[in-house]
């Protein structure tokens, strides 16, 4: 009766230990995130959602493992305090978070982040009264590493303009939403919604944008590039086409939010039992004595055939990750290849790749791509794809005559001009000299000797 106990309680304190092991979701390693939301402005109108969508998205992060560092409605001084831990924790991280929504302002180029005890009433104030983006993306990219920068920062603020009437004529400077920032290599930052647009707050509990993100983010294996395409449709279809995300990325590889699932199944009791109590039938003592005594002849066990293993040219060759000139340079081939002309393959993505880039998709709307910028897995699409995508643009002077552009031909007499059109050059007569004198012979002697001209 009490082995019997004992064994039970045995089994139970097992059980107890593996369910623990299930339900513990520890961080994983080398995950950090900085999160904030500003919804509760002091010195202007508040907003309904970023904060909710901070918490939400702080929530998310921690659950796929992210060690998070959040802050709702914080002044400068907090905000400051806040980063400086983020950037330490960052230190040799594998992959950096930043998400921020609520109020952002565009001056000459520069993103700022509003803090809700701003109070901006001119230009010099944007220095002391906000936090420059530029700053967080710099202590971000200082090691090299995937960083994932999220901005729901593009709503309609108010703070804009009552800095355009201090700034006068020089009010254009200041932009509509947020400016498209270069970024580093394994960087990407997506928008809330095109540069120079304005997001939408929802008339729900989250933003569009958060809330397309909170639906994606958490699906296993799915990259962050691709969740970026979902979530741009998702937000495309709930806004009716009036607010576009947009990405800037120039990562070198795949990064997933959430790791493929792999099944975990616990013991049940009879497993269990086996573990802690063997089953005596098999290794009871007397059977252990009868084969120390009189040990089983072996049985001749046939060997298996030798495998070489695999040597020199045979063994696996595990493809490097490609660099960012690498994938710019194979991306501009695939480019020309399809008709799109970027130009020269020299790996420099320029306004010439850009426009190559924007023929294509105009061309191939089955690639949901917003941002002009070569990534891995946008090369990978391009190589599947076969012919010519962009249609033959031939210049003025020439036709199109099947698949290749043919200088234009005019009738004879005529001349083909710059602007490709046939004209007839006007003739040209010779002019008699209207002094005689000089179209006669000038002739002179000298010692009876005649010279002429």
């Amino acid at each position: 009766m009490i082995g019997s106990a004992v064994l039970r309680a045995t089994i139970s304190a097992v059980a107890i230990v593996f369910a623990l092991l299930l339900a513990a979701t520890p961080a994983v390693a080398g995950r950090v995130a900085l999160v904030l939301g500003n919804a509760n402005y002091e010195h202007t109108v508040p907003l309904a959602n970023p904060r909710n969508d901070a918490e939400a998205i702080a929530d998310a992060l921690a659950e796929l493992g992210f060690e998070v560092y959040d802050g709702f409605d914080l002044g400068r001084a907090a905000t400051e305090d806040l980063i400086r831990d983020f950037s330490r924790a960052a230190s040799g991280a594998t992959t950096a978070v930043l998400f921020y929504a609520g109020h952002g302002l565009e001056v000459g180029g520069v993103n700022y982040l509003v803090p809700v005890d701003a109070q901006i009433r001119d230009e010099a104030d944007l220095k002391f009264e906000t936090i420059n983006l530029t700053d967080i993306l710099g202590l971000m990219e200082r090691e090299n590493r995937t960083n994932l920068i999220f901005l729901d920062a593009c709503r309609d603020n108010p703070m804009a303009g009552n800095l355009a009437r201090s700034m006068g004529t020089r009010s254009a400077f200041i932009g509509r939403g947020l400016a498209r920032v270069d970024t580093g290599v394994g960087t990407m930052i997506a928008y809330a919604t095109q540069p120079g647009n304005v997001a939408l707050d929802g008339v729900g509990r989250h933003s569009p944008f958060t809330s397309a993100l909170l639906e994606h983010i958490a699906t296993p294996a799915l990259d962050v590039e691709i969740m970026m395409r979902h979530v741009r449709r998702d937000v495309m279809e709930q806004t009716a086409g009036q607010q576009v995300p947009w990405s800037s990325s120039s990562l070198t590889g795949s990064f997933a939010f959430k790791l493929q699932e792999v099944p975990q199944v616990m013991p049940d009791a009879p497993q269990i039992a086996a573990l802690v109590s063997p089953d005596p039938d098999v290794t009871s003592r007397s059977d252990l004595a009868a084969t120390v005594q009189d040990p089983p002849s072996p049985e001749p066990t046939p060997l298996p055939l030798a495998v070489p293993s695999p040597v020199g040219d045979d063994l696996p060759v595990l493809a490097a990750p490609l660099s960012a000139k690498e994938i710019a340079q194979r991306s501009q081939a695939e480019l020309n290849r399809l008709g799109c002309d970027a130009g020269v393959e020299d790996g420099i993505w320029g306004r010439k790749s850009q426009g190559a880039l924007e023929r294509l998709l105009e061309h191939a709307p089955e690639i949901a791509q917003v941002a002009l910028d070569p990534s891995e897995g946008l090369l990978q699409r391009m190589e599947q794809m076969e012919g010519r995508i962009c249609p033959l643009v031939c210049a003025v002077t020439e036709n199109l005559v099947g698949d290749a552009c043919v200088r234009k031909t005019c009738p004879t007499g005529q001349r083909l001009s710059s602007r490709g059109v046939c004209y007839t050059p006007q003739t040209t007569t010779s002019r008699s000299s209207s002094n005689p004198a000089r179209s006669q012979s000038s002739c002179f002697q000298f010692n009876g000797q005649t010279f002429c001209n």
